[in-house]
């Protein structure tokens, strides 16, 4: 499936030497809400990197990055840091309601028309992405992410919780629909995220739910493969999630080591420096060095620190993702709300800084958690 099968024993000796103190450092983590943030991070950004590290030929550099990441956050895991949440009053979730829907009708009176149902089975996914880039607006781009990622999942849980299935029918239907306008994998995987996510009683239960989930689509993915010869599981599940990343952080490392781009290539850093390409780096990337027309070779916030910065910029970007958890660690959000911030751990893995903070919604969430998703979210 792309990826080399021979083991290199020096790589796996190395490799080890770095999984095995962070998995003894995770143990040390006593706040419930970091401990399940590190062990989830842990999972979806380190395995990948140490088992590429094993079977390849790359570079130790990502591995060394995300153990960066993972010792930033231990450290975060210790921060206090109090400020007042303000309350609100009212019928706070009538009139989320309500704003939602007006906000949604505009989207769905434009593009109802050009809905691809066949979307829904998977199917067409690109086709359908490229058209409608063709004749997307900025009202839906802005409006995407804020409505989809963060409070339609979040009306979605508080309904299940309330028990108002009228509400989960409608919710669901809005943020399927959200999904078939433009066929964003990362829409319908965030609905199904914080349905998966929802039981358990505290945050460190949301960590078992994760490994129980991988274990299950790995051993069953294997299975399926086994008898039937399809690799859908694999491919879409293991493969996507743990083992694209890390091969395409390596074109980064290797490309940008010496030549940082000092985050030129968004509005913030070109006003300091000139951007020296022709393209964005993730087009660069997967269009000029990868050579395949139209690829966006995403990476996330660690690997983007390091092309911008080296290891100087990983810390920074570390520090930027250490901070946003200790916001929400003090709001006390609740841990019903989990899928929608497993959604965000996996975006920081696929986004680049500014990418994740507006177009994802990040700095939404965590301004909306803030008034509608803390302590006293109820």
């Amino acid at each position: 499936m792309g990826f080399k099968g021979e083991i290199l024993v020096k790589n796996v000796f190395i490799g080890w030497l770095f999984f095995l103190p962070l998995l003894f450092l995770g143990t040390k983590i006593r706040e419930d809400f970091f401990y399940s943030i590190w062990h989830t991070i842990f999972v979806l950004y380190f395995f990948g990197q140490v088992i590429y590290f094993q079977f390849s030929d790359g570079s130790l550099k990502p591995v060394l990055a995300n153990t960066i990441l993972l010792l930033v956050l231990f450290l975060f895991s210790f921060v206090k840091w109090d400020f007042n949440i303000i309350r609100l009053k009212g019928k706070q979730m009538l009139i989320i309601t309500l704003v939602s829907i007006v906000l949604f009708i505009p989207i769905f009176i434009k593009y109802l028309p050009y809905v691809n149902i066949k979307s829904l089975l998977l199917q067409d996914i690109y086709v359908t992405r490229i058209f409608f880039r063709s004749f997307d607006d900025p009202y839906f781009g802005y409006l995407r992410a804020p409505l989809s990622r963060v409070v339609l999942p979040s009306l979605l849980i508080i309904s299940i919780i309330k028990r108002k299935f009228w509400l989960t029918i409608l919710v669901g239907f809005m943020i399927i629909f959200i999904f078939l306008v433009g066929a964003l994998k990362s829409v319908f995987i965030g609905m199904i995220a914080v349905i998966i996510f929802y039981p358990g009683k505290n945050f460190i239960d949301k960590v078992y739910l994760l490994l129980y989930l991988f274990l299950g689509v790995t051993v069953f993915g294997l299975i399926v493969y086994v008898f039937s010869g399809n690799t859908f599981l694999l491919n879409s599940f293991v493969r996507r999630v743990l083992f694209i990343p890390p091969m395409l952080d390596n074109y980064y490392y290797d490309l940008f080591d010496k030549e940082p781009l000092f985050w030129s290539y968004n509005f913030i850093g070109n006003i300091f420096f000139d951007y020296p390409l022709d393209r964005p780096p993730n087009m660069y990337i997967g269009e000029t060095i990868l050579n395949k027309e139209g690829m966006s070779a995403n990476v996330g916030l660690i690997t983007e620190g390091f092309f911008s910065f080296n290891y100087l910029g990983v810390i920074i970007h570390s520090l930027i993702v250490g901070f946003v958890f200790v916001i929400l660690k003090q709001i006390k959000i609740k841990p019903v709300f989990f899928g929608i911030i497993f959604v965000y751990i996996y975006y920081i893995n696929t986004s680049f800084l500014t990418v994740l903070l507006l177009t994802h919604g990040l700095l939404f969430f965590v301004i909306y958690s803030y008034f509608f998703l803390n302590k006293n979210y109820e």
